[in-house]
């Protein structure tokens, strides 16, 4: 394994940024960004939103090159949320990739961001078991490292997403991604 490569991962739901909210958002990822590279490490990035009709997905970019649109960050939501399917598809294609590259190419770390605004209510193909499953594998077996920003601390017990690697968005009328971002960002640079 690159010991010096990260892979980033995000699972997203678009309506985590309601109307009114799309430049504190933006912010407050370009600041998680920009936080995570004083790492020094090799950081790419994959990304996939759970709205149905919208898919945007980022394999192996680096972190520099991300353009928040790219991300599908500030896109006006519409549809339900496919939590599980998406998030599932985010996984299974990470993992053909590393199957595909060799050793001493892959990242040394995976660490999978879902950040989920209410629950899943769309999937038709992953239930909350199986993908519970695959996170506890994933972990278990290839020490990813996975993270949860929610308002709804149900997804937590679902997901078999431990407490302190959740982060509670709370609803108030300031800034509510300056928080979360900031305590995600502390929380990789630590494990960085």
């Amino acid at each position: 394994m690159k010991d010096n490569l990260k892979q980033l991962l995000f699972a997203f739901d678009y309506a985590l940024v309601p109307p009114g909210h799309k430049e504190e958002a933006l912010k407050a990822l370009r600041n998680f960004m920009n936080r995570v590279k004083t790492t020094g490490k090799e950081i790419r990035v994959s990304a996939i939103s759970f709205n149905a009709g919208e898919e945007i997905k980022i394999v192996n970019q680096p972190i520099e090159k991300i353009r928040l649109p790219q991300l599908g960050v500030g896109v006006d939501a519409k549809g339900a949320c496919s939590m599980l399917d998406k998030t599932s598809k985010l996984m299974d294609d990470i993992g053909v990739r590393l199957t595909n590259t060799p050793e001493e190419e892959r990242p040394s770390k995976i660490i999978l961001t879902i950040l989920v605004f209410g629950r899943d209510n769309a999937s038709k193909n992953c239930t909350y078991e199986h993908l519970r499953e695959m996170i506890a594998h994933q972990r278990d077996v290839y020490s990813w490292k996975f993270f949860l920003i929610t308002d709804f601390s149900i997804n937590m017990e679902k997901l078999g997403i431990a407490e302190e690697d959740t982060i509670m968005i709370k609803h108030t009328n300031g800034d509510w991604f300056r928080e979360p971002f900031e305590e995600l960002s502390e929380k990789i640079v630590e494990l960085l």
